[in-house]
């Protein structure tokens, strides 16, 4: 049989073609190598690990503003404090809605769009809360 251009021959390999060990063609991945991505190569070593408060700058940047905005709220007062969790839960909608997936970390629960409008619902509903309750001084 004539050897054809891209398809190597049985038992030999071809610079072009890849090799028969591995199934590629053309330098392409074989449609099989998607489930070995995340394998580890033992001649390699692995890749750095970034710490977690490095991988979760979103949520830590959330959660503070939560834990400042529930202090302000009791030592301060009530209304100034919920107002910035509100801004802290939209920001946490502005993070999900801006961030990719991977970056967004922690904040993920859901798709995109269920994330989004349920934050921005919750932050708008606490916003609209704290500025309609009287103030009673």
């Amino acid at each position: 049989m004539v050897d054809q251009p891209g398809v190597a021959s049985a038992g030999r390999t071809s610079r072009a073609s890849g090799s028969a060990r591995d199934g590629s063609a053309g330098g392409r991945e074989p449609w099989w190598a998607f489930w070995k991505r995340g394998t580890h190569n033992p001649g390699q070593p692995l890749p750095p690990i970034r710490p977690w408060p490095r991988r979760q700058w979103p949520l830590l940047v959330v959660l503070t503003g939560v834990a400042i905005s529930l202090v302000s709220a009791v030592v301060a007062d009530f209304r100034p404090g919920m107002v910035m969790l509100a801004g802290s839960v939209l920001l946490a909608a502005l993070f999900r809605l801006v961030l990719t997936t991977r970056r967004a970390g922690l904040l993920v629960l859901r798709s995109r769009t269920t994330d989004v409008l349920t934050l921005t619902a919750m932050g708008l509903g606490i916003l609209v809360l704290a500025l309609a309750i009287p103030d009673i001084r």
